[in-house]
């Protein structure tokens, strides 16, 4: 069965950096590795379908 869905709900990008630890209160950290998704409630559910 073919039909058309319509998710209403929130489409966030989700943007993820590796590092090496956990930086101390005001220090920053070089990242490792990085990675990016599409989240939100909206984006998840239409992902599942």
């Amino acid at each position: 069965m073919t039909g058309k869905v319509c998710v209403f709900g929130s489409f966030n990008f989700d943007m993820v950096a590796r590092v090496d630890r956990f930086p101390v209160p005001g220090e920053s950290l070089v990242a490792t590795g990085s990675m990016t998704s599409a989240g939100g409630k909206g984006a998840n559910q239409a992902r599942r379908r």
